[in-house]
C-alpha cells in the first residue's frame, strides 16, 4: 500500500562530494567537464580535497525553501530551495554500469537534534521516526523522505559515531553486476556478497580514489 502523506517528496539537486574527478572517471562514472556525474537526476559535483560530502541541496516542501537559504546542522551543510527550481540534470551513461541510486544515507551523531534543525528549514517531517530510542541519546533509524515509494535519503542507527554529521554511504545501482565488476576490476572491489535475497553487491575500494564508502548492488529482482 502506497504511503499517503501531506508533505510533497523533496528532491535531491546536489551532492558535493571533495574527491577528485579523475578518481570517479577511472572508476567508470561520466564526469563532465564541470566535473559533475549525473546519477538518477542527482548531480555529484566533485570539488577535489581530502573527501567527504560537504554539501547537499535539495529542493524542498518547506517554509525556508519558498525563499532559499543555507543552514548547517552538525556540521553538515544544507542548501534549500522550492521544489520545481532546479533545472533538470540529464543523466549521464556511466561505463561502470550504475544506472540509478537506491538510497544515500547519512550518519548522524545525535538523530533526535538533528531531525529537529532539519524538519522545516531543510526538509519536511519525516514518514518514519521511532522516538522511543530517545531521549537516551542513542541514534535512531529516520526515514527522511521517499522516492516512488522507496528511501532514498536517511538517517542510519548502528553506523557509528563521528564528531559532525555526515554523508556515510551511497548505495548505487548497476545493470549488470559482472560487466561492472570487468569494468572496474575486481582489484578495486570487495568481493561480491548478498546484499538481499537474489541480489549481490560490492563494496568500492578506497584504493579506486572515492572517499565515500560506495555500494554498487544488483537490480531488485522484485517487480
Amino acid at each position: 500500500m502506497d504511503i499517503k502523506h501531506r508533505w510533497k517528496p523533496s528532491r535531491i539537486v546536489e551532492v558535493v562530494v571533495c574527491d577528485a574527478p579523475e578518481a570517479w572517471r577511472s572508476a567508470g562514472f561520466d564526469v563532465g567537464e564541470d566535473d559533475v556525474a549525473v546519477i538518477a537526476g542527482v548531480r555529484f559535483r566533485l570539488a577535489g580535497g581530502d573527501g567527504g560530502v560537504e554539501s547537499c541541496r535539495v529542493e524542498s516542501d518547506t517554509p525556508d525553501a519558498s525563499a532559499g537559504g543555507t543552514h548547517v546542522v552538525n556540521g553538515l551543510t544544507w542548501h534549500v530551495q522550492a521544489l520545481g527550481t532546479a533545472p533538470e540534470a540529464p543523466s549521464g551513461s556511466h561505463d561502470n554500469g550504475v544506472v540509478s541510486i537506491q538510497k544515500l544515507e547519512v550518519c548522524p551523531v545525535e538523530t533526535w537534534a538533528t531531525l529537529t534543525e532539519l524538519v522545516h528549514r531543510v526538509l519536511p517531517p519525516p514518514y518514519n521516526a521511532f522516538a522511543y530510542r530517545n531521549p537516551d541519546g542513542n541514534p535512531q533509524h529516520v526515514a527522511l523522505w521517499r522516492m516512488q515509494n522507496m528511501e532514498v535519503f536517511e538517517m542510519a542507527d548502528a553506523m557509528g559515531q563521528t564528531v559532525n554529521d555526515e554523508m556515510a554511504m551511497f548505495f548505487l545501482v548497476v545493470a549488470d553486476l559482472d560487466a561492472t565488476i570487468a569494468r572496474v576490476g575486481a582489484e578495486n572491489l570487495s568481493e561480491p556478497f548478498q546484499m538481499a535475497e537474489g541480489r549481490r553487491a560490492v563494496i568500492v575500494r578506497k584504493r579506486a580514489g572515492l572517499s565515500v564508502r560506495t555500494f554498487l548492488c544488483e537490480r531488485s529482482p522484485d517487480p
